[in-house]
């Protein structure tokens, strides 16, 4: 498995820099969808570090150690520090410095889509997930993803099979969807795979939703070859977003924006060692988490999946860990996380048990949604969408749905994981239980219980 070592003696890190013009215009450069290397290029830096031109440099207010960053101050103009990606030198210990010529240093984690554990025959159809989650009854009160739109953080959407497989094609925003600097794909013409599966699954409670396409996990760091995106790329990815929705406010045409995210990290040597303040999997002060709370600060919801390495049938990549298996933004207390069941509600052998690992919030996963079904046909006709992955992308529709009468300014982000809590169907004693979260996603009932179902 690959690991985040570019070649010996040198280690790639996120990068906290304090303010000087040159950062200002390479993140001036990067919202105006430029090329940023021109003015990062005439940013100091010691010795034998080497900067990456592509992912330029993300404003991040005070720094990631503060604990209140106001949404304004991730503005390149306001912003008092500024992330970078760099390769910088380690000694022959492999001793990562935790910080660098007076930044903090942060891991920039391999991530990956959530695969499942082997070729098991679908339990259900899309149809099946239609009928357990009552959309009908959604549709039939006006909730139907209408003016809501769905980031598809993955590796990239496929509009073209999408049509195939709805007979019409959806909403996409090809103008509102991000795409890292080095990718000359366009949004929603993406080669059939992971991110729309996601993309489908997502449209089965919110068919008349807008899709957002944020192929992040496409982004590859100077020298990197393998086949997975960097927790850096998905830091580009939040800014974009922030900058579009959050400082410029909700885009026209738009009321609510949900972002989906069926990845993860697999295992904790993927990350930096233990111990290390700028690691990821089990630090809940990386500076990603700046990133997801200012968006569900402005009323954004952020699902994660919860992971595929549970106890029964971990997926490979797992390396056969399944204690605390759900790990960094996957476990922030700001993001909705899920476990996987079957149309019946059996929960599925790879879907992660909680508690978190230890570092983060315990209470995770929050709540379980419908997964292993065909639909998509993504992967081929008989492959089922599955793992947590698609289960992410079924609450994230269902949250789109809601959101077409629940508005942010009414209903927090905070609010609606509350209520998706109460309203779930329990599996065992009242409370949370670490194989279902609150248990099994419930929208109408969330829908009653916001006023928005009679």
């Amino acid at each position: 498995m690959a690991r985040n070592v570019p070649q010996s003696g040198f280690r790639r890190v996120l990068w906290e820099r304090p303010r000087d013009p040159s950062l200002v215009r390479t993140a001036e450069s990067l919202s105006a969808r430029e090329a940023p290397n021109r003015w990062l290029s005439a940013h100091r830096v010691p010795d034998g570090v080497k900067l990456d031109g592509d992912f330029g440099a993300i404003p991040i207010g005070a720094g990631a150690s503060a604990r209140e960053i106001p949404p304004m101050a991730f503005d390149s103009r306001r912003s008092d520090r500024f992330l970078v990606r760099a390769t910088i030198p380690v000694p022959a210990s492999g001793e990562i410095p935790a910080t660098l010529d007076g930044g903090a240093i942060y891991s920039d984690a391999e991530i990956g889509t959530t695969l499942t554990c082997g070729s098991s025959r679908a339990a259900g159809t899309a149809a099946d997930v239609r009928t357990r989650l009552d959309t009908g009854v959604l549709a039939r009160n006006g909730l139907d993803g209408t003016g809501v739109a769905i980031a598809i953080v993955d590796v990239g959407i496929s509009l073209a099979r999408l049509s195939a497989r709805l007979g019409t094609p959806p909403l996409l925003n090809a103008d509102q969807s991000w795409s890292p600097p080095a990718i000359v794909s366009v949004p929603g013409m993406h080669r059939v795979g992971h991110g729309t599966m996601c993309a489908f699954d997502a449209l089965i409670a919110a068919p008349k939703a807008t899709l957002l396409d944020i192929p992040a996990l496409t982004a590859r760091a100077a020298g990197d070859h393998t086949a997975a995106g960097t927790v850096g790329a998905a830091i580009q990815a939040y800014w974009f977003l922030i900058t579009r929705w959050v400082l410029d406010g909700p885009p026209a045409g738009h009321d609510a924006l949900v972002v989906s995210n069926s990845w993860g990290i697999y295992h904790p040597s993927l990350d930096f060692p233990e111990g290390h303040p700028g690691r990821y999997v089990d630090n809940p002060n990386h500076p990603f988490r700046s990133f997801v709370r200012a968006l569900t600060l402005a009323g954004i919801d952020v699902v994660f999946a919860g992971s595929n390495c549970g106890p029964e049938c971990p997926a490979a990549p797992c390396l056969k860990r399944a204690t605390g298996a759900i790990m960094g933004g996957n476990a922030y207390p700001e993001v909705l996380t899920l476990a996987a069941c079957t149309v019946a509600g059996e929960r599925l052998g790879y879907s992660a048990k909680g508690p978190s690992i230890a570092g983060m919030m315990p209470q995770k996963p929050d709540l379980t949604a419908y997964s292993h079904f065909l639909g998509s046909l993504s992967r081929s006709r008989f492959v089922p969408d599955g793992g947590t992955s698609a289960a992410c992308a079924v609450a994230a529709g269902c949250v789109a749905a809601l959101r077409t009468g629940a508005k942010p300014t009414a209903t927090t982000a905070a609010s609606m994981v509350q209520t998706l809590r109460a309203t779930a169907l329990q599996s065992g004693p009242a409370g949370w239980n670490a194989e279902f979260g609150y248990g099994v996603l419930r929208p109408v009932e969330a829908g009653r219980s916001l006023g928005l179902i009679p």
